[in-house]
């Protein structure tokens, strides 16, 4: 089952202080869309650029760092060319964090599904788990898109758009 999220969205969404040029710059660079970069932050961190979860240390040996709540995990880490103390720098973060996404996107396609891969690996799970898991954390990102989205639109309709179902909504 896949869901397409082929954007239409607008780009000008911006975060006030010193992040905010890097949202663009790790968007552009990666080819994600800046605002589900976003609403993937606030989802995960609240928009925090020094949230640590330690919530699964004593499983994995992980942490979760900064904005974009980027996993700790060596391999990862070598594989994004980045160390866990440069994590916390907010530009270097936005940019893994955009890596990972766009890498999603690359395996599972603009879907739906490549957002919630994006939190859920499903190394562990069922592939009915891993899709429930998948699609509740899609449906939070989608929330965060549509206050993002909704109060910037000057029409009804184009809120009315923004609020439609996932399987309907467009993020290329």
């Amino acid at each position: 089952m896949r869901l397409s999220i082929r954007s239409t969205v607008p780009l000008l969404v911006l975060i006030p202080g010193l992040a905010s040029a890097c949202w663009e710059q790790a968007a552009k660079k990666h080819n994600v869309p800046t605002v589900l970069l976003q609403a993937i932050a606030e989802t995960e961190s609240g928009m925090n650029p020094s949230a640590v979860n330690k919530s699964h240390i004593h499983r994995t040996g992980t942490v979760d760092i900064g904005y974009m709540q980027v996993n700790s995990n060596a391999r990862m880490l070598r594989n994004l060319g980045v160390n866990e103390k440069s994590l916390f720098d907010p530009c270097t973060n936005i940019n893994a964090g955009a890596r990972i996404l766009a890498e999603k996107i690359a395996r599972h396609g603009h879907t739906w599904e490549a957002v919630g891969a994006y939190n859920a690996s499903c190394v562990t799970m069922t592939l009915e788990q891993c899709l429930r898991v998948r699609m509740r954390y899609a449906w939070r990102v989608y929330r965060s898109l549509v206050r993002r989205i909704a109060p910037a639109q000057p029409d009804d309709s184009a809120r009315l758009a923004a609020t439609a179902p996932l399987y309907s909504v467009s993020l290329r």
